[in-house]
């Protein structure tokens, strides 16, 4: 007998473990609605074979967690009754799944079988998050090649995608910038640095489905304030199953850069990049022994070209090559990345109450003329770029009672990536002639970010009557070692005067010399832990609770002895991060669920704010210490030297580092509401508000300035650029950057999800948010974003918009694979087999301050405003891109094999999205004209630059089995 019911899904009502494996929760009852006690209920993994049983309660409820995902068939069988199976059911990475099973008086001989359709609902959902679909991420376009920008689509974020292999930029997270928790497979994959760094590229051969949480998630998801981003792995089944597939993209199918002028013959003409891609792609899973063990493999091998042309004029060349400089460094920069990804896999049934996988990843990416090209730098002022990364990961469940699990979870990431000088780098030193060249050698080679991440965590599920409770605890060792590049530099301010310098006739007449002294780096670990319980209570049928607490603590690690500044000397670490969760889902209807949730949310250190004071602590020999001396003076070194040799007392007054010593961790109260109406089987609406408080933002402050000399007409004090006892706190020091804590941000958001799930060969899903950020001070140790405050005895007077302030952001996806069924059979050819997917992402410009040249306020340490602007007040063009892929499959041959030709668009209608525009001002410098900082000139708003893209085209062969 076979029928249809429905179950419903819900992302990520449990919490940590489930960030990797599901949970299958319902109620046995008879046709009469009345609970039916001590049912048998075994859950079948229909790929793997995979079983688990437990028996229903007196209520008739029953809980199945930890189940790995896939396609489930559910039976339940009690005396009496007929048994009922349900099959079809899909588990998805943290999904919570409500099946009810409505049992039928019979014998054992009237077995029904059902198959499952899955609405909409989802009324054990506690979170806003969005799990992307292996439809999703094996369709939508992404000329990248690059997974991490699957993160800009889901509820509540916005930002713009890397065109590489690298994060998404500027990345909106409850009204911070790139708090982002980066995860394969649950595991660690966030760089510790600084915030919104993952530890290592992936590629989109190995992701099935990616698990994305943007608010309000319970006690087991920790240290991010921000988004939890999540990337499954493909793991191998009873069927063997893969694919091979070459993507191209020829020069001719990109359009010009946004930006720059290809057009032949004008003015300002640049030549059109020769932006040229092969990435060859296998991946291939199955069966080693049926139902036991499986494999999966897959490998990716990825060449991007990008070159950068020369715009040192031919008559500057000419006159160089003239004095004896080689032609050949006036080339375009052959900048080809070359990168390989390898993913290999087990999974093991060990018996009924085990299984486990583990998980090896590699990659490699070689990148030449990566850094210091293109522009007026000659080749041989550029450096190699060069990354390594190891992963192993392993996961181990335990059934030791249908009602008592353990999730053991251990990984050790390593990366190592640095800059080192290419076959055409000179030997040195550089040489930067203003304006004119830089060549000679590079500024930007030797340096070095090395981590190792070895952690694991292990959580406990115990399933007593309507509770689920579980504890558990991380932990994780972050081993770094970052070193900074060495090099010596000569600014010149004339191709004569370098000349005169280097024939010997002058060679102390130069403007500027600089380097690096001494071991420009430095070594350190620390510590992250974490604890957790909470409880999953289902209250009534309609009503599920979810309440715990959490505790993180960040570690420092312990100084060097000899630190010479005082903050350095030791580092505090707080203990009191306790984070209470709370989340409620009622149903008031059958097709309606309300859910409210609060909590706080500690966000991961920035390793950093430890490396920045230790490498930057102004001692020669144990951090950085920058030479800078001016030429035709006694303490210039002769062309071409290095001041190694200069006496100390000429090398200047270095600028340091430091940490509070009140230093506490950064937190976040999270409040959301939601009201999630199904509209139809397959669509529903949500509609919520998102409220994010944060304590304790990090920023920056130059904490040496010390009596100022006057006051700007807004108030801001003036200092004195010179260095004694009366302008400094610390004289031996001109500047000291002071990471500080104690600002605070505000996030309100509106935010709207429209989901069409797979019917008519269509899913869809669009999220709409309405938002303003707020926060006191510009962020600190973000990749992006890192300036100091403009006061630096008055934190809010810069106080407003965010830099990721966009109050009106869209983004959508669609993957639409219609199926026909025509009575000519050429017809229903050429009508099946078409896939057509779509990404759009519409939102408000780029948040921007306007500036000054000047140091207004003479702290040379921070960016000057006119008087009585405020900070951020300023955007960029509003963004609108669509990108598109089109796939054809050629039939199936073999009763396997489907060929497959696709076209994939990055940014389809080629339009101009600028993401920076020039926001200088000038100013009065002269008060007997008029007060110093008034606006004699406004901005121009011209379009300076943007990190997106214009249209790219790229065509691919496929072939599935």
């Amino acid at each position: 007998m076979t029928a249809s019911v429905f179950v419903t899904t819900a992302p990520v009502a449990l919490g940590q473990s489930q960030s990797i494996n599901g949970t299958i929760r319902g109620q046995v009852t008879d046709v009469s609605g009345a609970p039916i006690p001590n049912a048998d209920v075994t859950a079948k993994n229909i790929d793997t074979g995979y079983t688990r049983q437990v028996t229903s309660a007196n209520d008739g409820n029953y809980v199945l967690a930890n189940l790995p995902i896939g396609s489930y068939a559910i039976t339940a069988l009690a005396p009496g009754f007929a048994p009922l199976t349900q099959s079809g059911i899909q588990l998805t990475a943290g999904s919570d799944i409500v099946v009810g099973e409505q049992l039928k008086t019979g014998s054992v001989a009237t077995q029904i079988e059902v198959s499952a359709e899955m609405p909409i609902l989802e009324p054990a959902k506690f979170t806003l998050s969005r799990t992307i679909s292996s439809v999703e991420t094996q369709n939508l376009p992404l000329t990248s090649r690059n997974p991490y920008n699957f993160v800009l689509f889901q509820p509540g974020v916005s930002g713009h995608p890397n065109p590489e292999n690298g994060i998404p930029r500027t990345v909106n997270t409850n009204g911070l910038v790139d708090r982002i928790n980066y995860q394969l497979d649950g595991m660690v994959d966030t760089e510790t640095d600084r915030y919104g760094l993952r530890l290592f590229a992936i590629s989109d051969s190995y992701v099935d489905e990616v698990q994305t949480i943007s608010n309000s998630a319970p006690a087991e998801f920790g240290n991010t304030a921000g988004i939890t981003f999540n990337v499954i792995t493909p793991r191998g089944s009873n069927a063997y199953h893969g694919l091979v597939q070459y993507i191209w993209r020829p020069k001719v199918a990109s359009a010009c850069p946004i930006l720059q002028n290809c057009v032949v013959g004008t003015t300002g003409y640049t030549r059109k990049p020769d932006l040229h891609v092969d990435d060859y792609v296998g991946r291939i899973g199955g069966p080693i022994k049926r139902d036991k063990l499986f494999f999966f493999a897959a490998y990716e091998k990825l060449k991007r070209a990008n070159p950068s042309a020369v715009t040192i004029t031919p008559a500057n060349q000419a006159q160089l090559i003239g004095y004896g400089i080689s032609p050949s460094i006036f080339n375009p920069a052959p900048s080809v990345q070359r990168a390989q990804w390898v993913d290999a896999r087990g999974d093991w049934v060990i018996n009924s109450k085990n299984s486990a996988f583990i998980r090896y990843n590699y990659f490699r990416n070689n990148y030449p003329f990566n850094t210091n090209v293109g522009g007026l730098y000659a080749l041989d002022s550029a450096s190699d770029f060069q990354d390594r990364a190891h992963i192993i990961g392993a996961q181990l469940i335990t059934t030791f009672t249908a009602n008592l699990m353990n999730e053991f979870r251990g990984s050790w990431p390593y990366r190592n990536q640095h800059h080192v000088a290419g076959p055409q780098t000179g030997a040195g030193p550089m040489i930067t002639i203003t304006g004119v060249a830089n060549f000679g050698g590079t500024n930007g080679a030797g340096d070095k970010f090395q981590e190792k991440i070895p952690s694991f965590s292990d959580n406990v599920t115990f399933i007593k009557h309507d509770h689920t409770f579980k504890v558990g605890f991380g932990f994780q060792k972050n081993l770094d070692t970052q070193l900074a590049d060495i090099y010596t530099q000569y600014t010149f301010a004339s191709i004569a005067q370098w000349q005169s310098a280097k024939s010997g006739a002058t060679p102390y007449n130069y403007s500027t010399v600089n380097a690096s002294i001494g071991t420009p780096g430095a070594a350190y670990h620390s510590v992250f832990f974490d604890l957790f319980a909470q409880d999953t209570w289902q209250v009534r049928k309609k009503l599920l609770v979810s309440y715990g607490i959490r505790y993180d603590q960040y570690r420092a690690p312990t100084p060097p002895a000899g630190e010479p500044f005082i903050y350095t000397q030791s580092f505090r670490t707080p203990h009191a991060n306790f984070a209470p969760r709370l989340g409620i889902a009622y149903s008031p209807t059958d097709t309606t669920v309300i859910r409210v949730n609060a909590g706080i949310y500690y966000e991961a250190t920035p390793t950093n704010i430890w490396y920045s004071p230790l490498y930057n602590n102004g001692a020669a020999g144990t951090g950085s210490f920058i030479a800078s001396v001016a030429g035709n003076t006694s303490c210039s070194p002769a062309f071409p030297d290095s001041p190694q040799q200069v006496p100390a007392s000429c090398l200047g007054t270095q600028s340091i580092y430091a940490l509070t010593p009140n230093f506490k961790n950064e937190y976040v109260w999270n409040a959301n509401l939601q009201v999630q109406q199904q509209l139809t089987r397959g669509d529903s609406l949500t509609l919520g508000y998102v409220m994010t408080s944060g304590r304790n933002m990090q920023f920056i402050r130059n904490m040496n300035l010390i009596n100022p000399t006057s006051y700007l007409a807004d108030g801001r004090p003036v200092f004195s650029t010179s260095v004694s006892a009366a302008t400094r706190l610390y004289p031996q020091y001109n500047n000291i950057r002071l990471i500080d804590v104690g600002s605070n941000s505000s996030y309100n958001a509106m935010v709207v999800s429209y989901e069409h799930r797979m019917t008519g060969g269509l899913t869809f899903s669009g999220n709409y948010t309405w938002s303003h950020a707020i926060n006191d001070t510009p962020e600190a140790n973000t990749y992006e974003f890192s300036t100091p405050i403009s006061d630096p005895t008055y934190p809010k007077r810069d106080r407003g918009n965010s830099s990721i302030n966009r109050p009106n952001s869209f983004t959508g996806s669609i993957v639409y694979a219609p199926t026909f069924h025509l009575a000519n059979h050429l017809a229903n050819g050429f009508a099946n087999g078409n896939n057509l997917a779509v990404l759009t992402n519409f939102s408000t410009g780029d948040q921007q301050s306007m500036v000054v040249s000047q140091a207004l306020n003479g702290d040379s340490t921070a960016t000057s405003r006119p008087l009585f602007v405020g900070r951020n007040t300023l955007r960029a063009p509003n963004i609108f891109q669509y990108d598109a892929r089109y796939t054809r499959t050629f039939g199936k041959y073999f009763e396997r094999f489907q060929p497959q030709l696709l076209i994939e668009a990055n940014n389809l209608l080629n339009r101009s999205n600028v993401t920076s525009i020039n926001t200088t001002a000038t100013v009065s410098t002269n008060a007997a004209v008029a007060p110093i900082g008034t606006i004699l000139t406004s901005p121009t708003l011209a379009p300076t630059s943007s990190v997106l893209e214009a249209r790219i085209l790229q065509f691919g062969l496929k072939v599935e089995f």
